[in-house]
C-alpha cells in the first residue's frame, strides 16, 4: 500500500514559506483584503450606533440594508479570491515549476477547486448533522438512565461524534489538492489515494492544529511585547480620541496619521496568516503527489536486444 510522509510534507510546507515569501505575502494580503473591507463598512455604523444609544434616534434603516448588501458583495469577493489563493498554495506544491504570478490564475483548476469544496463541505454539514442527531438521541437515552456515571457517558459520546467529525475531515482532505493535480474533478481519485490513509491524515492533522496554535502562542507574545515598545513612539492622544465609538465614523484620519504603524501593521498580518494559509493546505497537497508518485505504476524500459542477423543456407548445386 502506498504510503506518505508526514515530515516531507511539513518540510514542503515549511520549505515553500522559505522558497517564497512574498508569494506567502501576496496570499494571506489577498485573503485579508475583504475581510479589512467588511470592517472598515462596519466601524461608521457601530459608531452611530453607540453614539445614539440611550437616544430617541432611529437606526437608518436604508443605510443597513446598503451596508448588508455590499456586506454580502464583499463575502461573494472573498469567496472567490480564496478558491484563487487556496488553489495557488497547491498549484505551489504540486507543479512548482508553475510559478507565474504568485502561482495565481483564474481558470479551470479555481473552478474545480471551487466546486469540490463546496460538494465536501456540503457533505460534512450534512454528516455532521445526522451525527449529531443520532448523537443528541443516544444522550438523551443515557441521561434517562439516571446513572452517577452519565456525564461520562455523555462526555465520551462528545468526544466521538468530534472523532469521527474529524476522521471523516482527514478521510476526504485529498480530494481538493487531487483536482489541481489531475486536472479533473477529482472525487473518485482523491477518495482512492486516501484510502488506508484516514489515521495518518488524521495525525497530521492533530500535528497541524498544534503547530498553528504554537505560532499563535508566539505571535500573540510577540505582539504584546510590540505594543510595549511602540507605545512610546505612537501618538496616544490621538489613539485615544479613535478609540472613543463615537469617532468611529471616518477612520482615515487616524490611519492617516499612524500611517507607519498601520502599513507595517498591514505586512506583518499579511506575512503572518499567509504563512498560517499555507501550513494549513500544503502538507495535504504534498501528501496527494507523495501518493500518486508512489501508487503510479513503475515504467519499466525493457533491455535493448540486439538484432540476430541469420543468413539462409546456400542453395544446393543443381545435378
Amino acid at each position: 500500500m502506498a504510503r506518505f510522509s508526514i515530515g516531507t510534507a511539513f518540510g514542503d510546507a515549511f520549505g515553500l514559506v522559505g522558497r517564497r515569501p512574498l508569494s506567502v505575502l501576496v496570499w494571506g494580503l489577498l485573503v485579508l483584503l475583504p475581510s479589512a473591507g467588511v470592517v472598515m463598512l462596519m466601524l461608521p455604523m457601530m459608531g452611530e450606533f453607540v453614539s445614539s444609544a440611550g437616544t430617541s434616534t432611529e437606526p437608518d434603516v436604508g443605510r443597513m440594508l446598503q451596508f448588508q448588501g455590499l456586506n454580502g458583495l464583499l463575502n461573494i469577493v472573498q469567496l472567490v479570491v480564496m478558491a484563487v489563493v487556496y488553489t495557488a498554495v497547491m498549484r505551489a506544491v504540486i507543479r512548482p515549476r508553475e510559478k507565474g504570478f504568485f502561482s495565481l490564475r483564474i481558470g479551470m483548476d479555481e473552478l474545480r477547486v471551487t466546486v469540490v469544496a463546496i460538494a465536501v463541505m456540503a457533505g460534512i454539514y450534512v454528516a455532521a448533522f445526522v451525527l449529531l442527531l443520532l448523537g443528541a438521541a443516544i444522550g438523551y437515552a443515557a441521561w434517562q438512565l439516571d446513572s452517577p456515571g452519565n456525564w461520562m457517558a455523555i462526555a465520551a459520546l462528545v468526544l466521538v461524534l468530534v472523532l469521527g467529525i474529524w476522521l471523516m475531515m482527514a478521510r476526504i482532505s485529498l480530494i481538493a489538492p487531487a483536482s489541481v493535480l489531475y486536472r479533473d474533478f477529482a472525487f473518485v481519485q482523491g477518495w482512492r489515494l486516501g484510502r488506508g490513509q484516514t489515521w495518518p491524515l488524521f495525525g497530521m492533522m492533530v500535528l497541524l492544529l498544534l503547530i498553528i496554535l504554537l505560532i499563535e502562542a508566539v505571535i500573540v507574545i510577540a505582539g504584546l511585547a510590540a505594543f510595549g515598545v511602540g507605545a512610546a513612539f505612537i501618538d496616544l492622544e490621538n489613539v485615544e480620541v479613535w478609540a472613543d465609538p463615537a469617532n468611529w465614523g471616518d477612520p482615515m484620519p487616524w490611519m492617516m496619521a499612524n500611517w507607519a504603524w498601520c502599513a507595517v501593521g498591514g505586512v506583518v498580518v499579511s506575512f503572518v496568516y499567509g504563512v498560517l494559509l499555507t501550513l494549513g493546505l500544503a502538507p495535504f497537497a504534498s501528501a496527494c503527489r507523495q501518493l500518486a508518485d508512489s501508487s503510479a505504476p513503475p515504467t519499466v524500459t525493457e533491455p535493448e536486444t540486439e538484432s540476430l542477423q541469420t543468413t539462409e543456407p546456400a542453395p544446393a548445386p543443381e545435378l
